[in-house]
């Protein structure tokens, strides 16, 4: 009988499963960028589900090499027309919280992991990111605490991760005329 997980191991656990939807979603948001910007590829590309076409290998092959934040830039360059404020909003939010994972201070003796945001420019955007409300006595640079353990938090999250998935890059691929399901 498998013992049930402590806290900590339910934290990291919720952290790590956040954090490959955000590569997943990264991945997506690249063939989304590539696809947008070489409409050219797109035929080929539908062509052959088996294979993508060599041009197309080699430009995912570049986003490989890209941050989070240089692909979730391009993507709302590229699609500046067709996402909504609520839409950049959501994948602003996860573009901090897969930083914020990346990034932590992480331990098996506690439930919550630690993250401090490099510089005040950072800080700034995370703090309008997020409006954190403040806690007596808090530290100075700010810290943030990360309880994935909360069913409500990592619910939460999963939601957004959902949401940004299902509608989103849904609508996204739809809109260059490519099935959701191929860049998914």
């Amino acid at each position: 009988m498998d013992e049930p997980r402590t806290r900590p191991e339910e934290a990291m656990a919720n952290a790590g499963l956040i954090f490959i939807s955000t590569v997943w979603l990264q991945s997506q948001m690249s063939d989304l960028v590539i696809l947008k910007t070489n409409p050219k590829l797109v035929p080929a590309f539908l062509a052959n589900p088996e294979r993508v076409p060599a041009e197309f290998s080699r430009l995912r092959a570049s986003f490989w090499e890209k941050q989070f934040g240089e692909v979730k830039n391009a993507l709302c360059s590229a699609f500046a027309d067709t996402l909504s404020d609520s839409e950049v909003v959501d994948i602003e939010q996860i573009y901090h919280v897969r930083n914020m994972i990346a990034h932590a201070h992480v331990s098996v003796g506690r439930d919550y992991m630690l993250y401090r945001p490099s510089g005040t420019r950072k800080e700034r955007e995370v703090i309008a990111s997020f409006s954190p409300r403040p806690v007596d006595d808090q530290s100075d640079p700010l810290m943030l605490k990360l309880s994935f353990w909360r069913p409500d938090v990592f619910e939460s999250l999963s939601a957004q991760i959902e949401r940004i998935d299902q509608l989103c890059f849904s609508r996204l691929a739809a809109s260059i005329g490519v099935p959701h399901g191929r860049v998914r």
